[in-house]
């Protein structure tokens, strides 16, 4: 064994461990050759150490003889086999060769070298540039290729160097110019941007534009001579209704006749009542038609309200539980079956009509047989705290056939009316919104709860009063109208203004688990919360409410109609108010205008009817008394030549027509069409303004463009 170990050893030194594993076996006293490979010729392997060296440098020995010793024959031989240039260790760095190699001009200036990589970690062969780092094993330290100097030539070195080119300097780069917004843009331009997208397409901030102006929303209302419809003379209309599903309208008088009154068509259709009935012996005070206009609700100063049948004008239900004069009456939406009414007396009931009282309540007016409705809730002295009878008091001196005796009226001074109640849109139908002659402040009830009848109900929470009202004195309420979305409620205050409230801050949350002590819980559980005061108002020159007959009236968008708010006035002439706060103007006044009434309409026309000198004066001095804390806008257009007197109650019809009432025993369909601009521009010859009316606007509004 050891002579053939000292002949193997002889055999490599020999061949330097580059002769192929064939001539070490032929020549290997070991393996004599055999019949087997006599048959079958051995073809030489495809990679052999003598092909690495025409294109790798072979490695010294110098490493792996110590190493090979230690070896077997089959591991020096399988030694031999993989020992390529690839797996050498390097002497510092690593390089790797460019992916591409020119081997004609490496090889005649440069002996080619491999890259240097760890032997222990077998790589694949895959040449990369030399300017990619080596990838080592995860498993062992990261050593970075440091890539040779090289030398970076500047714009003069290469004009120097190169002859045949020249570089001319760069030319310094002029910003493009930037785009400026259009501060202000006319109808025309405002038009054509909608066209495009509108502003918010092209990227100029948060603007909603409409393309118009308020004025185009409320300029085009007018009244023909054959708009009206005359009452008999000596019972005025206190009260208006429209229907939801149709254009007809109601209208009460102070006799207690209803009439319908039909505003689609043509107008001479609207001077003939469609149906008239008597349903009170006293006078109507308001109208309210159910959700599918079956029924009609009538409040009455007979201290008594109805459920007429509308098809057969027959009482269905009476309410009476009242002790004064009925107000106001209210159908829960989505619930015709559940009614709310407010007295003069200072209390609101809730009917439930389906619940019938028996014989525990009889008026003298219908007797033991009438279909008494039953209450489920009621209010007493639901607005008495803080009340005084002389502040606001709206009275029922216009009102003379109330059936209260002088002896009741002294014993109930101290009574504050309700005077305007109305239920939250579906879904918070069960809140209840009143208020009263004595402050404008408005309060929020939960017809689920139960209240006492031993003293004041106490409502989940009361609005606090402007602070303009703080500073003079408090002012009455008497109409309430909520926005076609439920977001915004208008209390017209007997101040001429119109509050706009915001219904989500009626009430100001509180949390009873963050109470200190059990005591502290009981104590604002007994007391009402409070809530926000109204977030801006609207006036206007022509808008004056001297008595607590004049209502408003609200028109839901819809279609291309938007949303509009109608007032009656004491001027004899109904004011219209775009409701859009985008067209509100968030401009600070002056302090030396606080006090007076901006009028932005000069209206120059002298058929504005102002009945009384004194009422005038009154509501200017009221202007200049408050101190308004909160912004107050005068866009609104008034309704001239359509009434000689009082304006009191405005109702909407389903067609977007305005039907106005007043103490000239008529009343009045205003229509939208291109008629308002004839009447403004005809003039008074030949007739043309006879018996008409319409909507007044600035001078400049019907120039052409």
């Amino acid at each position: 064994m050891e002579d053939q170990e000292q002949i193997f050893s002889q055999s490599e030194n020999h061949h330097e461990l580059h002769e192929p594993i064939s001539n070490m076996r032929s020549s290997s006293p070991l393996h004599p050759p055999s019949s087997m490979e006599n048959r079958k010729p051995k073809k030489p392997p495809p990679i052999t150490p003598k092909r690495f060296t025409r294109f790798f440098t072979p490695r010294s020995s110098v490493h792996g003889s110590s190493r090979l010793a230690s070896l077997g024959k089959s591991g020096r031989q399988l030694q031999d086999i993989t020992r390529t240039a690839i797996n050498r260790r390097g002497n510092g760095t690593h390089r790797t060769p460019r992916k591409t190699v020119n081997f004609s001009d490496n090889m005649a200036n440069q002996r080619l070298e491999t890259p240097r990589v760890n032997s222990r970690k077998r790589k694949t062969p895959y040449l990369s540039p030399e300017s990619s780092p080596v990838q080592p094993s995860p498993s062992k330290r990261s050593k970075l290729a440091t890539p040779p100097p090289f030398t970076i030539l500047e714009d003069e070195d290469v004009c120097s160097n190169d002859n045949h080119l020249d570089i001319l300097p760069e030319e310094p780069r002029v910003p493009p110019a930037p785009v400026r917004r259009i501060q202000a843009l006319g109808p025309t331009a405002q038009t054509l941007q909608r066209s495009f997208g509108g502003v918010l397409d092209v990227g100029r901030g948060f603007i909603r534009d409409h393309c118009t102006y308020w004025e185009e929303q409320t300029a085009n209302f007018y009244s023909g001579p054959d708009d009206f419809h005359q009452l008999p003379q000596g019972a005025p209309p206190f009260c208006t209704a429209s229907c939801n599903t149709n254009s007809l309208i109601a209208v009460g008088d102070e006799d207690g006749w209803v009439r319908f009154l039909d505003t689609d068509g043509a107008p001479a259709s609207f001077s003939k009542a469609h149906v008239t009935f008597q349903a009170h012996k006293n006078a109507v005070m308001d109208l309210q038609f159910s959700s599918d206009d079956t029924f009609l609700a009538t409040a009455s100063g007979d201290q008594t309200a109805l459920i007429i049948d509308a098809r057969t004008q027959q009482h269905v239900n009476v309410l009476a539980k009242h002790k004064s004069s009925v107000k106001q009456v209210c159908f829960q939406p989505g619930d015709d079956k559940i009614v709310a009414t407010s007295s003069r007396d200072g209390t609101v009931q809730v009917w439930d009509l389906r619940c019938s009282s028996g014989s525990d309540i009889v008026h003298s007016v219908w007797g033991e047989d009438a279909p008494y409705a039953s209450t489920i809730r009621s209010l007493s002295a639901a607005h008495a705290d803080g009340a005084s009878n002389g502040n606001g008091s709206a009275g029922t001196s216009k009102g003379s056939k109330d059936t209260m005796g002088k002896s009741e009226a002294f014993s109930r001074r101290g009574d504050v009316s309700v005077t305007a109640l109305t239920f939250l849109p579906p879904g918070r139908q069960h809140l209840l919104l009143t208020a009263s002659d004595a402050s404008t402040c408005v309060k929020v009830w939960d017809i689920r709860g139960r209240y006492s009848r031993r003293g004041p109900a106490v409502p989940i929470s009361t609005t606090r009063h402007p602070e303009s009202h703080n500073r003079h004195r408090h002012f009455a309420v008497n109409s309430l109208t909520l926005s076609g979305d439920g977001a915004r409620l208008y209390a017209l205050s007997k101040d001429n203004t119109v509050y706009a409230y915001v219904t989500s801050h009626l009430v100001l949350g509180y949390a009873p688990e963050l109470a200190v002590s059990e005591s502290s819980r009981q104590k604002h559980i007994a007391v009402g919360k409070e809530g926000l005061g109204p977030i801006y108002g609207f006036r206007h020159r022509n808008f004056h409410a001297a008595s607590f007959y004049v209502k408003g009236s609200l028109r839901k968008a819809y279609g291309d109609q938007p949303e509009l708010l109608a007032v009656g006035s004491t001027d004899g002439c109904p004011v219209l108010f775009p409701t859009d706060e985008n067209f509100l103007k968030r401009e600070s006044r002056r302090e030396d205008d606080a006090h007076e009434l901006p009028q932005p309409n000069q209206l120059k026309s002298p058929f504005l009817t102002r009945p009384s000198l004194s009422r005038k004066s009154s509501g200017s001095s009221f202007s200049t008394l408050l101190n308004d804390t909160i912004p107050i806008y005068e866009h609104g257009t008034p309704l001239i030549r359509g009434h000689d007197s009082e304006v009191t109650s405005v109702t909407w019809a389903k067609n977007g027509s305005l039907v106005s009432v007043g103490d000239d025993f008529r009343a009045r369909c205003w229509r939208e069409g291109s008629r308002a601009r004839e009447l403004r521009l005809s003039g008074e010859s030949e007739g043309r303004r006879w018996g008409s009316g319409w909507a007044v606007v600035n001078d400049d509004f019907d120039d052409d463009e």
